[in-house]
């Protein structure tokens, strides 16, 4: 029988916190379990905002694809309706053409601007995990030090 993944995560970083532990008899286990689990934290939340940027582009993507081909059956329905071209059918088709190639680049910008909005939130959640992290480390250490100093 195999052993849990996530168990095995967790025993490898018990382990890990007790070889630290023996080398740095002053390192506050309790305080690095909990910066661990906030960063976990921190990246299950991240993932989780991921999802939510994937099914947010496939509704996008699915909106224009069922748009851009109601277009297409109403100018097909259109032409074949009248199917001798005139002089307004051609001036109406190119201002069709005009307005598919315009919602194509709107679609196109508001694909790239959901992506750079949610990269930039996932980027902060972590970022802010991080600097947290960093400085209750540092801290840590500066406590420690002063009471190896008295």
């Amino acid at each position: 029988m195999t052993q849990n993944q996530f168990q095995k995560v967790k025993d490898t970083m018990k382990e890990t916190v007790n070889n630290i532990s023996k080398k740095m008899p002053t390192l506050d286990k309790e305080a690095m379990m909990n910066s661990h689990k906030k960063n976990m934290e921190a990246l299950t939340e991240a993932n989780k905002m991921a999802v939510e940027v994937m099914k947010s582009l496939a509704h996008l993507q699915s909106q224009y694809v069922k748009q851009t081909f109601e277009d297409m059956t109403s100018l097909m329905r259109e032409r074949l309706a009248n199917p001798k071209p005139s002089k307004e059918a051609v001036e109406k088709h190119s201002n069709h053409i005009k307005d598919q190639v315009q919602k194509a680049f709107d679609h196109g910008a508001n694909i790239t601007s959901t992506l750079a909005k949610s990269q930039k939130e996932i980027f902060d959640l972590m970022h802010a995990r991080y600097h947290e992290s960093a400085t209750s480390a540092f801290e840590a250490q500066e406590k420690n030090i002063s009471k190896t100093k008295h």
